[in-house]
């Protein structure tokens, strides 16, 4: 309880020395300020000192010009960024044109590979699980000298659940893949149905190679 006492009681203080304060500084006003009290009459009066007049109303004028001022900075900021915003839009639904593809039953690998990317506007795409996926909004993943370049225009499912950013060996492509490997393409997929658009499935592709 000693302690609580102690700790609490500069905040005590404070707030006391707050009052003090306040009460002296309304007294300086009503002794030396811009105004007298006079307890005699039923009303207060506030006799204004014409120099805090003329200040105040300097303050008002100044201030409602910076809110002025400060409205039209702003209108003129959104006006900026609804001119930008039309313009972003314009350019999306440009290059979503260009990278269009129209989507069909079935693709061969064959028909894949004019898609792998060296086109810089069109269609950029690649199998995976036996699903072909238009994958130009990642073009930044996918495209020419990019992190991924090697999945583009074939079928990467075993580099995507190997997670190998080089080719297979011979022997190598012999060897099923792991259930972790299975797990690891999955997790790929999952983000890729969320992304791309889906134009069809890859020919001749068997299921059981990547099912559980």
């Amino acid at each position: 309880r000693f302690k609580m006492m102690h700790r609490t009681f500069p905040i005590g203080l404070l707030f006391i020395h707050f009052l003090v304060l306040t009460s002296k500084t309304t007294e300086c006003l009503l002794q030396h300020g811009s105004f007298q009290y006079r307890p005699k009459k039923v009303s207060t009066v506030l006799h204004v000192d014409p120099t805090v007049m003329a200040a105040a109303a300097a303050v008002a004028f100044v201030g409602g010009g910076g809110i002025w001022l400060g409205g039209a900075d702003e209108r003129a900021q959104k006006a900026k960024y609804a001119e930008w915003d039309v313009k972003n839009k314009a350019a999306v639904a440009e290059r979503e044109r260009l990278a269009y593809v129209q989507p069909k039953d079935f693709w061969t690998e064959e028909e894949l590979s004019p898609y792998n990317g060296l086109d810089e506007t069109g269609p950029l795409l690649f199998a995976a699980d036996g699903k072909i996926f238009n994958v130009w909004k990642g073009r930044h993943f996918y495209g020419p000298g990019c992190e991924y370049h090697i999945f583009a225009g074939r079928d990467a499912t075993r580099l995507l659940a190997k997670s190998k950013l080089d080719e297979e060996t011979e022997e190598e492509k012999k060897v099923n893949l792991s259930v972790a490997e299975k797990a690891a393409l999955q997790g790929w997929l999952y983000t890729f149905k969320s992304k791309y658009e889906v134009v069809g499935k890859l020919e001749g592709f068997n299921p059981k190679t990547t099912s559980f």
